[in-house]
C-alpha cells in the first residue's frame, strides 16, 4: 500500500479522475482529426461535428483563468452550431464560472459521482459467463461495437451525428494504452466497455447494454472483465457513475470521492 501512496500522493482523487477523463476525450477527438486543446484551466475537445456526446469543454480549476480563451472556446462551438457539454468538479464551481455558465444559459443537466477503487488486486471469481467478450482490433468488431453504441440513440438527433462520427473515427489513432471490448451472445453484439490507461489510473467507460438484454447481469459480466484486463494491479481504478448506478460499483469495491456536474 505505501507503493501506491508514494506513486499517486501529487494527484487528489477527484484529480485522478478527471485526469483520465480528460485523456478519453483527448484520444476520442484526435481520432476524427479534430481539435483538442488544453492547460491547467481547462480542455476542449472539439470534433468538428456536432456531437454533444464527444464535444467537451472539461474544467480543471477553481481558478479562471485566461476567461476569453474559454469563452474563445465556447463561442467557437456555438457560431459553428456544434452541441456540447461543459463538464466540472462540483469543488471548482466559483463565482467567475457561475458568470460564464449563465452568460453563455449553460443548465445544469447532469450529476456524476466519481468513483475509486485503489486498485485491481483480489478480484472475486466471475459467476457466470454469458458473453464472448472481444477486444476491438479490426473494422469488423469496430462495427459491432458501433451498433451496440449507436443503439443507446435511437430515434434522437444524436443518432445521425454520432453516424457521421464514426464514419470518421480511425483505430489505428488509438494507442494501446486505450482498449475497446464489445461482449458478444451467438455473435450477436450485446454490450460495450472501455478501459483506458494513464500514466496515474486505470479508467472504465462506456459499459452499454442494448435495452432487451438488460437486467441479466451482463453488466456487471463486462465491468468484471474490465476490471481484470488490468496490468498493473496496483494502479488505481475510476469511473464516473448515475446516482443510481453508483450501488453497483460499490459492490465491486468502489468509494465515492466526489461529483461532476455536465452542463448543456
Amino acid at each position: 500500500m505505501m507503493r501506491n501512496e508514494k506513486v499517486y500522493e501529487m494527484k487528489t482523487n477527484q484529480q485522478l479522475v478527471e485526469s483520465n477523463f480528460e485523456e478519453k476525450i483527448k484520444v476520442f477527438t484526435l481520432a476524427v482529426d479534430g481539435e483538442f486543446d488544453g492547460n491547467e484551466t481547462f480542455s476542449v475537445a472539439n470534433t468538428r461535428m456536432p456531437t454533444d456526446t464527444f464535444n467537451t469543454l472539461l474544467i480543471k480549476s477553481v481558478n479562471v483563468k485566461d476567461s476569453y480563451k474559454v469563452k474563445q472556446a465556447i463561442d467557437c462551438f456555438m457560431e459553428r452550431g456544434y452541441p456540447f457539454s461543459v463538464w466540472m468538479d462540483v469543488e471548482h464551481m466559483h463565482a467567475e464560472w457561475k458568470d460564464i455558465l449563465q452568460t453563455y444559459n449553460l443548465i445544469e443537466a447532469e450529476g456524476n459521482v466519481m468513483m475509486m477503487r485503489e486498485n485491481s488486486l483480489h478480484l472475486d471469481q466471475k459467476h457466470s459467463n454469458q458473453l464472448t467478450i472481444t477486444q476491438v482490433k479490426n473494422n469488423e468488431e469496430f462495427l459491432k461495437y458501433v451498433d451496440v453504441f449507436m443503439s443507446l440513440f435511437e430515434g434522437s438527433k444524436e443518432h445521425d451525428a454520432l453516424e457521421k462520427y464514426f464514419s470518421k473515427f480511425s483505430l489505428q489513432k488509438l494507442d494501446s494504452d486505450v482498449k475497446m471490448f464489445v461482449g458478444c451472445i451467438d455473435d450477436v453484439a450485446i454490450i460495450t466497455g472501455l478501459l483506458i490507461k494513464t500514466k496515474d489510473s486505470y479508467g472504465i467507460y462506456d459499459v452499454m447494454t442494448k435495452e432487451a438484454y438488460r437486467g441479466k447481469g451482463l453488466g456487471s459480466e463486462m465491468f468484471h472483465f474490465l476490471l481484470s484486463q488490468t496490468k498493473d494491479k496496483e494502479k488505481p481504478v475510476v469511473l464516473q457513475a448515475s446516482d443510481d448506478g453508483k450501488n453497483i460499483y460499490k459492490r465491486f469495491g468502489f468509494t465515492d470521492v466526489g461529483e461532476m456536474l455536465v452542463f448543456e
